[in-house]
């Protein structure tokens, strides 16, 4: 029912506009409402409820509530899986997403399962975006880095480096924290 899909969209924009402006308790409130819409008038594991899964988990993730927020990830992250080709790049922002859920609450292994996975992702894209892939390595260094794995930190951050002087100007604020982050593990 498209009038009932329209509803629903309107309630995640809504939501998106709370987010934005960091009122995190609206955003989630308007996503919620617009979960059982989606669910009533999409087909299974359609691509739009994985974005409002996504949105909720961020949302609770920016609340404090990890544990939650990173269950509505993973279930963005299934539907997108089941619902999208392997090398979409939705499928490698979702891991990140759960990644960097993972590295709030200090669970490292984790965060750099999930920031591996994306960047498996992020690399069979078929137009490559370099600032996302060179974002997604500098996360996983930083992981090695803190569970003190050095020379694959070093490794990881070489790669950013590399894959920066691709994408950025020579005075980008990403470029240079991460030669910054490199120049660290070097010394």
């Amino acid at each position: 029912d498209v009038s009932l899909a329209d509803l629903a969209s309107t309630y995640n924009n809504i939501g998106l506009v709370y987010d934005q402006r960091n009122d995190f308790s609206a955003a989630l409130s308007h996503y919620e409402k617009a979960l059982p819409i989606y669910k009533r008038c999409l087909p299974a594991n359609h691509p739009w409820e994985a974005t409002l899964y996504n949105n909720i988990g961020l949302t609770e993730v920016s609340l404090g509530e990890h544990m939650v927020g990173l269950e509505n990830l993973q279930k963005a992250r299934k539907i997108r899986k089941r619902s999208l080709p392997s090398n979409h790049p939705s499928i490698a922002s979702v891991c990140n997403s759960i990644g960097d859920a993972y590295q709030k609450i200090k669970d490292y292994l984790n965060a750099l399962k999930f920031y591996e996975e994306a960047f498996d992702v992020e690399s069979r894209v078929t137009h490559v975006n370099y600032s996302y892939l060179a974002l997604t390595y500098y996360r996983a260094s930083k992981i090695l880095d803190n569970l003190e794995q050095l020379d694959k930190a070093l490794e990881y951050a070489e790669v950013v480096v590399k894959t920066v002087d691709k994408s950025c100007t020579p005075n980008d604020t990403d470029k240079v924290r991460f030669k910054e982050h490199l120049e660290k593990l070097q010394a």
